[in-house]
């Protein structure tokens, strides 16, 4: 009786993913994720609370102007203080914050946002002076005039 020898054919080995290159991919998902999340630039929002801590501490008459870019009484303001404001720039510091920007809202919780537009005036010596809705020109470059005087 022929023997008959069984060859065996060799399987292929299956390769095995570089466990290193696999770790590092995931590493790089997990930065990039944070980074999106913490999105919005943070560190623009604490430059805008570092910049109103700086004008109050200065004793410097400070405007925060809280809005968004797309309802229209903010629109209708957006264009008072472009067209009143810089006369006043070298006097007055604005803060500006559109309160859709996530990283923003430390800044909304400390003025106490409740509707858009929100004014919120500083004089000299840190008097805070509230006014929802959107300002007319000659009542806002009165504002302004009074922040300077004291």
């Amino acid at each position: 009786m022929p023997t008959h020898k069984r060859l065996k054919r060799k399987r292929p080995a299956r390769k095995q993913p570089p466990t290193l290159l696999i770790l590092a991919g995931i590493a790089l998902l997990m930065i990039a994720v944070f980074a999106l999340k913490s999105g919005d630039n943070p560190s623009a929002s604490s430059s805008l609370e570092s910049q109103l801590d700086q004008a109050l501490n200065a004793k410097r008459p400070t405007f925060v102007f809280l809005h968004s870019l797309d309802c229209i009484p903010c629109k209708e303001m957006m264009g008072t203080v472009a067209d009143v404001y810089p006369d006043f720039q070298d006097s007055v510091v604005l803060i500006d914050v559109d309160v859709y920007v996530r990283s923003n809202q430390n800044i909304l919780r400390r003025e106490r946002l409740q509707s858009i537009p929100t004014l919120v005036f500083y004089d000299a010596q840190g008097n805070r002076q509230l006014f929802i809705g959107a300002m007319p020109p000659d009542q806002f470059r009165q504002t302004l005039s009074q922040l300077v005087s004291g």
